[in-house]
């Protein structure tokens, strides 16, 4: 099994939950060293490890601790967590289409089930990510008066020979927008009283983590394009009302809205 301690180190002055939190956190990192490096027999053996790993931790109530450590920049938060999920994703779906012979030592990605039917971009499903120099993804975490997105991007390096491209995750700009009771901006003074590490933005529920990337599902975990996010602060169009109709379903006229109608004959 994998441990961070393999090498020797003294774990006695850790907490079971950081030294669980280290364990999935250097899985995480080894299996993004693989997908950069494009060695499909790694990136197998590295997800493959994960998928155990998260398998017995399932079981354990220290998930909720281990996913608090990992939220930090300086572990491995959610929105990497997501950018490593569609990496692989990406890379699965290259070396399937060259029909490798060592496809079956690459596990499937997670199934629509197994992560909470969180949905997934148009350029995975169609499968034009694979294409894709350069992948752009985002991740939004919000609460009633914080919201913050990381947007991220999936380099593809080019490998010879016939095998998947490599793929290398690439941080870009966070985000952040706070807001008071009725839902206006506050002033970016704001910022310094409600500093982004100990915001009040929703933390990660153990709960609602879903699959071997431990990702929220519902609207925490959307990918917002920049089609979506251009339509931020915008007026929602108003609703077309439908007319008003008598028993006999005759149409009211507009001006018979503004009292009852009269009864007839």
């Amino acid at each position: 099994r994998f441990s961070p301690f393999a090498m020797g180190q003294q774990s006695s002055n850790l907490s079971e939950t950081k030294i669980k939190a280290l364990e999935l956190q250097q899985l995480y990192q080894a299996l993004e060293s693989s997908l950069a490096k494009g060695r499909l027999l790694d990136v197998g053996e590295a997800y493959r490890q994960l998928l155990t790993w998260c398998k017995e931790i399932r079981r354990d109530e220290v998930l909720s601790g281990v996913l608090e450590i990992l939220s930090h920049e300086e572990g491995f938060p959610a929105w990497r967590r997501q950018a490593l999920e569609e990496a692989y994703r990406i890379f699965y779906d290259e070396a399937a289409e060259l029909a490798l012979e060592e496809l079956p030592k690459l596990p499937e990605p997670p199934t629509s089930e197994d992560i909470g039917f969180r949905p997934l971009s148009e350029e995975l499903l169609n499968g034009q990510a694979v294409q894709q120099e350069i992948y752009e993804g985002s991740f939004t975490d919000s609460s009633l008066l914080f919201r913050r997105r990381w947007d991220y991007e999936i380099h593809r390096i080019q490998q010879t020979g016939l095998t998947p491209s490599g793929r290398k995750i690439v941080a870009k700009v966070a985000m952040s927008r706070y807001f008071d009771a009725a839902g206006e901006v506050v002033d970016k003074a704001l910022q310094a009283v409600l500093p982004v590490k100990e915001c009040c933005s929703a933390r990660e529920d153990a709960r609602a983590a879903k699959g071997p990337f431990l990702l929220p599902k519902g609207a925490r975990g959307q990918r917002s394009g920049p089609s979506e996010a251009s339509k931020e602060g915008r007026p929602k169009p108003v609703p077309k009302m439908e007319p008003l109709h008598f028993e006999d379903h005759e149409v009211v006229k507009p001006r018979a809205r503004l009292s009852f109608p009269q009864p007839r004959g």
